[in-house]
């Protein structure tokens, strides 16, 4: 879409209006991720994704920073994964046994990240992560984890427990959670390590797992300050605390081997997701295989009827195979310093608190003023998300498309045309905000 060509969104999107209305009839709220229900001005209904672009069902257009939510690191339908998946649907679906994708898949993930010595496979995010705390309890006999204020690993009971305050630490359950499953977590605030020592010297004989994401993505966007993951690390082992590293987004983005390459630390265990399978829903807890070992031997229950289907299996294969063999990362890194580059200039020329911030394959967009952000809690002190909420639904008039959250995800299908006309929408897209303070 460009400004020259509709009126309102409402004008252009009718197909999505359209069906939104008939989706609320029977499925509650016409969404099926909570995520989505934030809609400018309604969830729009897409027909088709190529590269780094995306079609909705009235045929607009947009550059998409979506990208699935972070799996799509090769951007929509890549000829290498497409063509994997279809000649693995030839060969059938779920076995509901062992097929040979798994066994490379697992073998390129630890040539990938050798702190990996063994894994498991799973479809999301939220089950390895509940794995690694249920494999952290096994392994040290204790029952509390650790996790950080703004940091998400996954939607169900045990560890959504994230206050609606970010100024605050006391566990907060939404209606229909179980009351236990807040008082199993322990909150702190990231990037300080002062409260962490403190908490830690507290209760370290009752916390078997600390987990977190090395770069917070969830809330802001946001880096471990010098020092801290080799301090975070240090502590566990000092207290025999399992450190399990959440790198659902960060894992093969920001490097092949994730954070932890990037900041030469690694933890007790990992999780991974999204861009490791393009799309598909392929999930892993890798890491020590003396924790994993329970779970080899039965002790520790990991199961799932549609673990390593075939297709996901080949998908993941063929994605984390051309991540290595092809290494898109330094162009992705230069694609991600050009866009941010081009998105800070139009907001020096337009004068207006609007902030950028980039980690290879992630932008962040802030309007708030200018000052330290270090954690949930300043990044939302900080951060004025109706203003921003004005911002994305003007750039999808433009025809660009980001997160709900001013999240910005770059793939290796972003072209300098891209850039260029994001840099464009952007213009047009302040000029028409209403000014806030420069």
């Amino acid at each position: 879409m460009s400004s020259s060509t509709q009126s309102t969104s409402e004008d252009v999107t009718r197909g999505s209006v359209s069906a939104h209305e008939r989706r609320k009839a029977v499925i509650p709220g016409g969404v099926n991720s909570n995520v989505r229900l934030r809609g400018f001005p309604t969830p729009l209904t897409y027909s088709r994704a190529v590269g780094s672009h995306i079609w909705d069902v009235d045929g607009n257009e947009y550059v998409d920073y979506a990208m699935g939510m972070g799996p799509h690191i090769l951007g929509h339908a890549p000829r290498v994964v497409v063509d994997a998946v279809r000649e693995s649907l030839e060969r059938g679906q779920l076995f509901a046994g062992q097929c040979d994708e798994e066994l490379e898949l697992a073998e390129l993930i630890s040539g990938a990240a050798p702190w990996v010595e063994q894994l498991r496979i799973g479809t999301s995010g939220t089950e390895m992560a509940l794995l690694a705390v249920r494999v952290a309890r096994a392994a040290t006999g204790r029952q509390h984890v650790v996790r950080f204020v703004g940091h998400y690993h996954g939607w169900l009971d045990p560890l959504f427990v994230d206050p609606a305050r970010l100024d605050v630490t006391e566990p907060a359950l939404t209606p229909g959670q179980s009351v236990s499953a807040a008082e199993d977590v322990l909150l702190c605030r990231w990037n300080d390590l002062n409260a962490l020592e403190q908490l830690l010297d507290q209760h370290h004989d009752s916390i078997a797992a600390l987990l977190m994401e090395p770069i917070m993505c969830n809330t802001g966007l946001i880096e471990p300050l010098p020092g801290y993951l080799e301090k975070v690390a240090a502590l566990c082992r000092r207290y025999g605390i399992v450190f399990v590293v959440d790198e659902v987004i960060t894992g093969f983005r920001v490097a092949l081997g994730g954070a932890q390459e990037r900041y030469g630390v690694h933890g007790d265990l990992t999780v991974y997701a999204k861009a490791i399978a393009a799309g598909y829903p392929v999930a892993v807890l890798g890491g020590r295989a003396d924790l994993l070992a329970a779970v080899g031997t039965g002790q520790v229950n990991h199961s799932g009827t549609y673990n390593t289907g075939v297709a996901q299996m080949a998908a993941a294969v063929a994605t984390v195979r051309e991540l290595r063999d092809n290494d898109p990362y330094p162009a992705i890194a230069a694609r991600t310093q050009q866009l941010a580059t081009a998105l800070r200039d139009v907001v020096a020329s337009a004068s207006v608190d609007l902030h950028v911030t980039a980690v290879d394959g992630l932008l962040q967009l802030r309007f708030g003023p200018e000052t330290e952000i270090t954690d949930g809690s300043s990044f939302s002190t900080a951060a004025d998300p109706v203003r921003l909420g004005s911002l994305l639904q003007e750039l999808q008039h433009e025809g660009v498309r980001t997160t709900s959250r001013g999240l910005i995800f770059i793939s290796a299908s972003h072209s300098a045309q891209d850039v260029e006309f994001t840099a464009g929408a952007f213009e047009r897209a302040l000029t028409r905000l209403a000014p806030g303070p420069a």
